[in-house]
């Protein structure tokens, strides 16, 4: 009896990704601290303080572990409730050496937001903060991990100063006592 074996390993192989290996899971959160007060929460910063925002990501399950040599980018959007700055910044930390899967579960991306980033105008202003993360896959191609939060709001108030203005403020902004106030001194 002869055996033909032309087409021996040639015969495609079905491959079923297991359903349950898809366990993805994770946290998102943020903080917001006057840098030059850290550990003290803020709801309220003047203009001419340094916000810093630090965001945790963690990510569980399985899958976490197929991550390793990708991205993970983290951006701080602003918009302001009325006329006022908009903008953001984002981070990107690469998921590998101690910042792989295999090592950490947590990432950490810490964003300082310098003095005169935010107008507040004359009596102050909300502004609106959302946090965005996305990823890359080990092709630089856009990767499955995505999450957002939008309920995260300060209020900016205008810098004082010991005679009431705000060194942000200039000319028709200053209040109109202040304006008085430096013109008698210039006499």
């Amino acid at each position: 009896m002869t055996t033909d074996t032309t087409n021996v390993g040639t015969t495609p192989c079905i491959l079923e990704a297991r359903p349950h290996i898809w366990d993805l899971g994770g946290t998102m959160t943020a903080t917001f601290e006057d840098a030059s007060n850290p550990g003290s929460p803020v709801g309220f910063i003047d203009a001419d303080q340094t916000l810093l925002v630090t965001v945790t990501v963690t990510l569980t399950g399985r899958i976490r572990n197929y991550l390793c040599n990708t991205s993970l980018c983290v951006c701080l959007a602003f918009d302001a409730c009325g006329c006022g700055s908009v903008g953001d910044f984002c981070d990107t930390i690469f998921l590998d050496g101690p910042n792989s899967p295999c090592q950490t579960s947590e990432w950490i991306f810490k964003f300082n937001v310098p003095p005169g980033t935010f107008s507040p105008g004359p009596c102050g202003r909300e502004y609106n903060l959302c946090i965005t993360l996305g990823s890359r896959d080990c092709c630089d191609k856009v990767g499955f991990v995505f999450g957002s939060c939008h309920d995260y709001v300060i209020t900016v108030s205008p810098a004082e100063t010991d005679d009431g203005v705000s060194p942000l403020q200039t000319g028709a902004e200053a209040p109109a006592s202040a304006s008085a106030e430096a013109a008698a001194k210039a006499d």
